[in-house]
């Protein structure tokens, strides 16, 4: 028969240290699902609010616990200004959208950190499976002061004006307008034509980016609007092709709208 061997004292410390070992390992804390870093700046909001140059840098970390982790922080703030608050939106580069998780932060001058807990899975899905920003809002700028996305990485973001004054030649019209342009790292195009104050005898027709520098003329590269109800709407490219995607990061380009009246051009704006 098989004789037990007794536990000495030694032994028992030792059983005792591997449990408690044990015990703290399964109580080391919610592990990260996701984490993300993402640059944010004034002309990645929708429209870019004028004037305003501040960016910064958002740190989110979404937890398994359904909590979500977040530190901010704005560069160069207005002095005359004071952030607000801070939420994610459910939206693309191209969108403003409404609040998905609503942060509630406290900030300390430029900057806030802290957690949100108990988050839906509605929400979780929606921040792991769809285009979503953070959005950082200021008094001034109660609408949003600067955003990144956490999707994909923004690379061409501008809000270009357009006059009938930069078309070559000029073009004499009351009407002006704006191209929001905003390119992804994934080369999609997310672009957005608005003409106001056209006659009343004249319509829109299309709208394209050309190759060429202020005050030459190029063929059509990118078409932004292809008939008069694209005008005012946004608009997801395809991916672009890569001579395309280089051309309008690296090149003198500029985008225009062109009406029945002014087939060659009724508004322009510089891109470069």
């Amino acid at each position: 028969m098989k004789r037990l061997l007794p536990v000495t004292g030694a032994g028992i410390v030792l059983l005792a240290l591997i449990f408690q070992g044990c015990k703290h390992d399964s109580d080391s804390g919610p592990s990260t699902v996701k984490k993300w870093t993402v640059e944010m700046k004034a002309i990645y909001e929708v429209p870019a609010p004028a004037g305003r140059n501040e960016e910064g840098e958002a740190t989110i970390e979404l937890l398994s616990d359904n909590s979500l982790k977040y530190t901010l922080h704005i560069h160069n703030l207005s002095a005359s200004d004071q952030l607000t608050n801070a939420h994610i939106h459910a939206g693309d580069a191209g969108t403003s959208a409404g609040v998905l998780i609503p942060f509630n932060p406290t900030f300390i001058g430029p900057g806030t950190t802290g957690t949100v807990t108990n988050l839906r899975q509605g929400q979780i899905d929606t921040l792991l499976g769809k285009p979503v920003y953070v959005n950082v809002h200021s008094q001034q700028q109660p609408g949003g002061l600067a955003r990144g996305q956490l999707d994909k990485a923004i690379v061409l973001a501008m809000d270009i004006p357009m006059t009938g004054a930069n078309e070559v030649p000029a073009v004499t019209t009351t009407a002006t307008g704006t191209a929001i342009l905003r390119l992804t790292d994934d080369k999609v195009l997310y672009s957005k034509v608005t003409v106001n104050n056209l006659e009343s005898n004249d319509t829109l027709t299309v709208s394209h980016i050309h190759p060429g520098a202020a005050g030459a003329n190029g063929s059509p590269l990118i078409f932004l609007c292809n008939s008069v109800t694209d005008f005012g709407v946004l608009k997801i490219s395809n991916p672009l092709p890569d001579a395309q995607y280089n051309s309008l990061v690296n090149d003198p380009m500029y985008v225009n709208a062109h009406s029945r009246r002014h087939g060659s051009g009724l508004i322009r704006g510089q891109i470069r």
